[in-house]
């Protein structure tokens, strides 16, 4: 399967037979077709979108008709994204979850007396932990709610924001106290009959 740089290389080479001669019109070509597919793309995404005055304008059309249904009073008149209320309410909650993969907040522990950033791959475990609704996930936070994370979220970024001198080990962060794989899936509907010290709880520490 080729791409499209080497199906027009090929393509020109056969009528230019000059390597030279592809070389120096691929490269007028490829920023021409990047700028193509930008501008394309940049089009389709705003043609999803619909303005203030669009949205007040269908919100008065159904109120005329008393279509009071077709309504998403859940959604804010300044949303521009062709949002239902469900989505509305995902995209929000999704937005709040990205918050927690700030630098410095999510760490494992390294010697005991100091800290490093947390794999990705586990940040992401631990962010849908932290708003799962399940039996597995109301053990994980039973020692720190999702409020005390968002409080200690708030004082890091207050701390890094304003340059305050705090050492890395003296701000606040998020911590498990076991490794993330040892919730099985199974345990997402059903409470263990023994909770072990190798059940990961999330902490916050400083």
């Amino acid at each position: 399967m080729f791409t499209w740089n080497e199906r027009v290389a090929l393509y020109l080479i056969s009528f230019l037979r000059d390597p030279e001669l592809v070389i120096y019109f691929m490269s007028i070509l490829k920023p021409m077709r990047r700028d193509f597919i930008e501008d394309e793309a940049r089009m389709w995404h705003k043609s999803l979108r619909t303005t203030q005055e669009e949205r007040w304008k269908r919100i008065s059309d159904l109120s005329k008709r008393r279509k009071f249904s077709s309504m998403n009073a859940s959604v804010p008149i300044t949303c521009t994204l062709p949002f239902d209320g469900g989505m509305w309410r995902n995209s929000r909650d999704l937005l709040k979850m990205i918050r927690y993969f700030r630098e410095g907040f999510i760490r494992q522990e390294l010697d005991g007396r100091s800290t490093d950033e947390q794999l990705n791959s586990v940040k992401i475990k631990i962010v849908n932990l932290l708003k799962e609704d399940s039996v597995r996930a109301n053990i994980f936070r039973s020692v720190t709610s999702l409020s005390m994370v968002d409080e200690a979220l708030e004082d890091l970024i207050l701390f890094t924001e304003r340059e305050v001198e705090e050492t890395w080990e003296q701000l606040p962060y998020l911590i498990l106290t076991a490794e993330i794989d040892n919730i099985h899936f199974h345990m997402k509907t059903r409470r263990p009959q023994v909770l072990g010290i190798d059940f990961p709880l999330i902490e916050i520490k400083n």
